[in-house]
This record gives structure tokens, C-alpha cells and sequence, in this order.
């Protein structure tokens, strides 16, 4: 996990949001295989190419239906696949032409807002991408180690629901 997060430090902002997003898309992955019977053909057509679960919407989707995730999560979740959606289909913004960085103000916003890492109160909208990044993972990691589902009440094993 650190070395994925120096790594994300080196990045550019389209890196970080490309490299992060996909770190916690992974994690969201084997989470749900931990707690799926293990059918291959079945998990084909479900989780790869065009299977109604192969994006990262449909997989935050599924874990928070599962119970697996609380609200709070799936809403840290989606914002962060935003971001990366947004670093990845576009250079500027579209209203302002900007180039699009973490300093972006719709960027900026999202990611300060995140609750995962509000308790940390950060002011650096990347470091805070980063951060959730990195906490979500672990939370995933934490989940998939105790093969247990989170209660509704939504409390995730690293407090991030404080």
C-alpha cells in the first residue's frame, strides 16, 4: 500500500485520479469475490466486458445492496469514480475550458467533501483523493480478511464513518 502511495505522489492529477480510482476499483473486486460462490462462466458474464457488474458504478452498487457498505461509503465511492471518470474522458472543464486538475473547483469540492478521510481534515483536495484512496482500500482489505458484512449502520473497521 505505500509504495502504490508514493507512487500516486509522483503522479500527475490525471495519474493520481486514474491510478487511485482503479486501486479502490480492484479492491471493490475482490471484495465481491469473497463473498460470491465462485463460478466462473457465471462470474465472465457478470463482471467482464459488457456483464451488467463489470463498472465500477455497478460494483459499488452491488456491495452497498449487499450490505457490504453503508451509504456514506457508496457516496465516498461514487465521487471518487466521478473524479476519475472526469480525468479520464476530458482535459478541461467543460464550462470554463480550464485544464482539470485537483485545484478545479467542482474537483476540489468533491474531494474535501469526502467522509472517509473528513476526521483527517485536510485542506490538499489531492491529498485527500489519495488518502481516501488509500483508507478505502484498507477497509476493503479489512472486510475481505474477517469475511464479515458491514451493519447498516454503516461502520466501516477504520472509523471512517465518524
Amino acid at each position: 500500500m505505500q509504495a502504490l502511495v508514493e507512487e500516486m505522489s509522483e503522479q500527475t492529477d490525471r495519474g493520481v485520479a486514474i491510478v487511485g480510482s482503479a486501486w479502490v476499483e480492484e479492491a471493490l473486486h475482490a471484495t465481491l469475490e469473497a463473498f460470491l460462490h465462485p463460478e466462473s462462466k457465471a462470474w465472465k458474464r457478470l463482471f467482464e466486458g459488457n456483464g451488467p457488474l463489470a463498472t465500477f458504478s455497478a460494483k459499488i452498487d452491488l456491495l452497498h445492496v449487499l450490505g457490504l457498505i453503508s451509504e456514506i461509503v457508496r457516496a465516498d465511492l461514487h465521487a471518487i469514480r466521478e473524479v476519475r471518470n472526469e480525468f479520464a474522458h476530458q482535459i478541461a472543464h467543460k464550462i470554463s475550458h480550464a485544464k482539470l486538475g485537483f485545484g478545479s473547483q467542482h474537483i476540489q469540492d468533491k474531494c474535501l467533501a469526502l467522509k472517509c478521510v473528513a476526521h483527517e481534515r485536510l485542506s490538499d483536495p489531492r491529498e485527500a483523493f489519495i488518502r481516501a484512496c488509500a483508507v478505502l482500500n484498507a477497509d476493503f482489505e479489512m472486510v475481505r480478511m474477517f469475511g464479515v458484512k458491514l451493519p447498516d449502520a454503516g461502520q466501516v473497521i477504520a472509523s471512517i464513518e465518524r
